[in-house]
């Protein structure tokens, strides 16, 4: 078995002991998670795996005025005698990624503010003091807690620049860019709403989301009618309509009847084909993007296998194809990274199964990639833009335009509207309240994606809190119908950047 050590001196206990040390993982050179046991003494955190390699450590951690942030230390060796002196790495990991990332994008022509030369001077000092004292562990973790402050700033100094610059090059090609930006809407939302015309002037795209446990509420007994209002009304308003996603395999967003077909997968496999082939032959010609599924990659509410989780994949997209041939047809990957696999050893690596679904030669137009962030289960770790558009980038690989789903929380507590309710990651109170949160962090990761040409739509998961919607608290607008600062940030980003 390969384990790392890592101890924790007094001055960072705090602070590992509010991180997300529970959802630590350590990767390889492939940047896929190994499953892993994590146990936190007070004074020493423990990964544990059952091979030995090499391998760097993620770790999500709260820091002044930045919220969580997940962090990550450079590649070491397993050991099971031996342990490292957790802020000292997490310190030398920040600052590899600032100066690589930095030297790179400077190389293509990338402009470095004065601002992180300055952070970036200041944080290698205090590392370089850190690694110096590492004899006085706790003088050590001071000077490498106060490097990482200063070495994170500078990364999102960096990612503000690279998204402004790139941007303005686009806009130099695209004088209005391209890019469907897309509400999700549960039907009949949004016309439904009070703020309707809000939702047409912010997005050029509607995401209609075709759930199936709403339709098919009852085996045999289909529901289309609000579906069908959604599309009609975002139609009329000159908005592109996302179909889907048909299938979301997660437990809330699946019929609660199919544990009848738990025991019986190829009964389960043509229940999925029929609905998949009644809805979109019910709304073909009215969409001009189908999402086919999404979630497929992580465990489900029926435990399937490798195989059968292909054959579903594949039966979905065929079918879709099928059925309608002339549209373009996506299919959509949960957690991107692939945070679960460190948990659970159902799970597929979202990006090999990515590709051999591309490689199958069934027509793929595009991949999906849905992100969810600040909630505590089944979500995306907090990531720096940085590391956001290094994630893009190593999807872009696969050679199909993106289009990437976006949710975070402006709100906490419980969401008696949410369809898939998850606990909201404690604020930090120096970030402010829970609305400002959900445009400091949701803002820098649109503007990435809008810097990737690669990127063909910007989906955001939710509408309004006060309507039925799937992630807790993720609305532009709250419970009470007022409206949250980042959907005045949308409605700027599509009258200056977008047609």
């Amino acid at each position: 078995m390969g384990q790392f050590h890592f101890d924790v001196p007094e001055p960072a206990s705090d602070l590992i002991g509010r991180s997300l040390w529970h959802d630590a993982y350590i990767c390889g050179i492939e940047g896929v998670p190994w499953q892993s046991q994590n146990s936190f003494s007070g004074s020493r955190l423990t990964i544990s795996r059952g091979i030995e390699s090499s391998g760097k450590l993620y770790l999500a951690c709260p820091l002044d005025g930045m919220g969580f942030r997940t962090l990550s230390t450079c590649s070491l060796r397993a050991t099971d005698d031996e342990a490292y002196q957790l802020p000292l790495e997490l310190a030398r990991g920040s600052c590899f990624r600032a100066r690589i990332q930095s030297d790179a994008w400077q190389r293509n022509g990338l402009n470095l503010s004065d601002e992180f030369q300055s952070l970036m001077e200041q944080g290698t000092e205090l590392f370089l003091d850190a690694a110096q004292r590492r004899a006085d562990p706790a003088r050590s973790a001071e000077a490498a807690l106060e490097s990482i402050l200063l070495l994170e700033r500078a990364i999102i100094d960096l990612g503000e620049s690279y998204a402004v610059q790139s941007i303005a090059f686009r806009k130099q090609r695209e004088p209005q860019l391209g890019t469907l930006l897309a509400g999700t809407v549960i039907p009949p939302s949004p016309t439904s709403s009070p703020h309707s015309d809000a939702f047409c002037d912010t997005f050029n795209a509607a995401a209609v989301r075709l759930n199936w446990a709403d339709i098919e509420t009852d085996s045999g007994r289909f529901d289309y009618e609000p579906a069908e209002h959604s599309i009609r009304y975002c139609a009329s308003r000159g908005m592109r309509i996302i179909g889907g996603p048909l299938i979301d395999f997660r437990d809330r967003l699946m019929p609660h009847w199919l544990y009848l077909l738990e025991n019986n997968f190829d009964t389960f496999l043509n229940t999925v084909m029929a609905f998949v082939d009644k809805t979109v032959a019910k709304f073909r010609g009215s969409v001009q993007l189908w999402n086919c599924a999404t979630g497929l990659n992580t465990p489900g509410p029926l435990r399937l296998d490798d195989e059968q989780v292909m054959r579903l994949s594949i039966g979905i997209l065929q079918t879709v194809r099928r059925t309608d041939p002339t549209t373009p047809a996506i299919m959509s990957f949960d957690q991107p990274y692939g945070e679960y696999l460190a948990k659970d050893h159902d799970g597929i690596s979202p990006l090999h199964f990515a590709d051999a679904l591309v490689r199958s030669g069934l027509g793929m137009a595009g991949v999906g990639l849905e992100v969810r962030v600040n909630y505590e289960t089944d979500a995306t770790l907090p990531r720096s833009a940085v590391d956001f558009g290094q994630m893009i980038d190593r999807w872009a690989t696969l050679g199909l335009p993106m289009l990437v789903q976006l949710a975070v929380p402006g709100g906490s507590g419980p969401d008696q509207q949410a369809l898939a309710p998850s606990k909201v990651l404690a604020l930090d109170p120096s970030t402010g309240d829970a609305a400002a949160e959900q445009l400091r962090v949701a803002g820098p990761l649109i503007r990435t994606l809008l810097a990737k040409q690669i990127v063909h739509g910007v989906v955001w998961d939710g509408w309004s809190d006060a309507e039925p919607h799937v992630m807790s608290h993720s609305g532009l607008i709250d419970s009470g119908g007022r409206q949250r600062p980042l959907l005045e940030y949308l409605e700027r980003v599509r009258r200056e950047f977008l047609t």
